[in-house]
C-alpha cells in the first residue's frame, strides 16, 4: 500500500471496536508467519513463486486497483498464478470514492476483479469524499460488498486517520491496522497488523509490506483456511554459523540450477536461516564458502547426519569405540557403547552443533553415527 504516508505513528484517542468474532485484547498473540501484500509495485507472481510463497507465508493479499478507474496491472497475473499454485489470497482496493454512491461502485468493481478471493479489504487511508461524510462512504462500501459475498469484509487504515475520519468499523467483520513499530499496537482491536513495508520474502526474492495475523481460536482458518501442517516438514533445526555439507545433485532453492559438484565435497557455513515450509523442509539455508555466498538450499538437501531437534532430552551411545564429552577443547568424560545421557540443549562449537549434557554441562557430538535419540 505504497501511497500511505503516515503509517509509522499511531496518534489520537483510542477507540476500541469489538469484532464480530469477539477478539479480546488480553487473549491475543501474533502469528509467527509474515503475510505479504503485493501490487504492481512488485514483480508479478508466477506459478513457481506462488508455490514457494505458499510454503513461506501460507497466503498473500493482492491489490485489485487504485480506486475503480485504475486496475492494478498485475492483479490478473497474480490471481492466475496463485490459483494455479493453490495459494490462497485475499484482496484489497485502495479507496478513491468521492461519496457513498461511488463507494458502492468501487466495491462492485473490487469484487468483479477478484470474485474468488478469500476476503475483501477496503483500503481506507485517504480522504477523498467531495460530498457527504467519508465515514458514510466507508460504511456504504461494506454494505455493498456484503450484498455480493459471504466472505469476510475488512477495513484497512491507520489509527490517526481512522480516529479522525472513520471512527467506526460498523458493517465490517474486522480491522487491519497499519503501524510500523516494533511493539504490537494498542488497543488491540484488530485482526491483522501490517508492521513493516520491508520484510524480505525468500520465496519471491523481494521485500514487501508484511502483516501478522492476530491469533485467536478463529483467526488462522478465518484468513487463509487451515494452517500449514508442520508435521510433514521434518528437516530443519539448522542455525547460523553451523558447518554443513550439501548433497550431490542439490538444486538451489526456487531454481533449476544445481550446486557445483565441487562444493558438495567441502564444508560450507550457514550464513542465515529462514522458516519456509517446502518439500520436507521447514528451513531454507543461505550457504557461504568462506566469505562468498553460494546460494540458498532446503534443509533436506544437507547431507551431514546430525541431530537438530530441540525436543531431544536423551541419547544413547551407539559407537563401538564410545564417545568423550568436552569442555572447551579438553576431554572430560568417557562413555561406552550403550550409555544413556541426558541432554539439556545445544551449542555451536567451531561451527558444529553439540549436545549439552545435563549433569556436567559438558558437550558431546550430535552425529547420528555415534549417538541415537531415545524418545521419552
Amino acid at each position: 500500500m505504497k501511497r500511505l504516508k503516515n503509517k509509522l505513528i499511531l496518534v489520537g484517542a483510542a477507540i476500541v471496536v469489538a469484532f464480530s468474532f469477539g477478539l479480546k485484547s488480553n487473549a491475543q498473540t501474533l502469528s509467527k508467519q509474515s503475510i505479504p501484500d503485493i501490487s504492481e509495485f512488485q514483480s508479478p507472481l508466477t506459478k513457481s513463486t506462488a508455490k514457494l510463497l505458499k510454503g513461506e507465508a501460507g497466503g498473500v493479499i493482492l491489490r485489485t486497483g487504485y480506486g475503480e478507474n485504475r486496475k492494478d496491472s498485475h492483479i490478473d497475473a497474480n490471481i492466475k498464478a496463485a490459483t494455479a499454485a493453490g495459494l490462497k489470497y485475499g484482496v484489497y482496493q485502495y479507496g478513491r470514492f468521492i461519496n457513498a454512491t461511488d463507494a458502492k461502485s468501487e466495491a462492485r468493481t473490487a469484487y468483479k476483479r477478484a470474485p474468488h478471493a478469500q476476503f475483501y479489504v477496503n483500503d481506507a487511508e485517504e480522504y477523498t469524499t467531495t460530498s457527504g461524510k467519508y465515514a458514510t462512504a466507508v460504511k456504504a462500501w461494506a454494505t455493498q460488498m456484503k450484498k455480493m459475498t459471504k466472505k469476510p469484509v475488512i477495513l484497512y487504515s491507520y489509527r490517526s486517520f481512522y480516529n479522525s475520519y472513520i471512527k467506526s468499523s460498523s458493517g465490517y467483520d474486522a480491522k487491519w491496522i497499519a503501524a510500523y513499530q516494533s511493539g504490537q499496537p494498542a488497543p488491540q482491536d484488530y485482526a491483522l497488523w501490517q508492521y513493516t513495508d520491508s520484510h524480505y520474502f525468500t520465496s519471491i526474492k523481494q521485500a514487501t509490506d508484511a502483516s501478522k495475523i492476530v491469533t485467536s481460536k478463529h483467526s488462522a482458518s478465518w484468513w487463509f483456511g487451515n494452517t500449514i501442517d508442520k508435521s510433514k516438514f521434518t528437516h530443519g533445526g539448522y542455525v547460523k554459523n553451523e558447518v554443513v555439507r550439501v548433497k550431490k545433485g542439490t538444486k538451489f532453492y526456487g531454481t533449476s540450477t544445481k550446486v557445483d559438484p565441487t562444493l558438495t565435497k567441502i564444508n560450507l557455513r550457514v550464513g542465515a536461516v529462514r522458516t519456509v515450509y517446502t518439500g520436507t523442509s521447514n528451513q531454507v539455508l543461505t550457504l557461504y564458502n568462506g566469505q562468498t555466498v553460494i546460494g540458498q538450499v532446503r534443509a533436506q538437501d544437507i547431507s551431514a547426519s546430525y541431530y537438530h531437534a530441540s525436543y531431544i532430552t536423551r541419547v544413547k551411545v551407539i559407537s563401538s569405540k564410545g564417545i568423550y564429552t568436552y569442555l572447551g577443547n579438553k576431554r572430560q568424560f568417557f562413555y561406552k557403547k550403550g550409555a544413556i545421557l541426558k541432554i539439556s540443549g545445544y551449542k555451536i562449537s567451531k561451527g558444529y552443533v553439540r549436545f549439552i549434557q545435563t549433569s556436567h554441562k559438558t558437550n558431546l557430538t550430535t552425529n547420528k553415527n555415534f549417538v541415537k535419540w531415545i524418545s521419552n
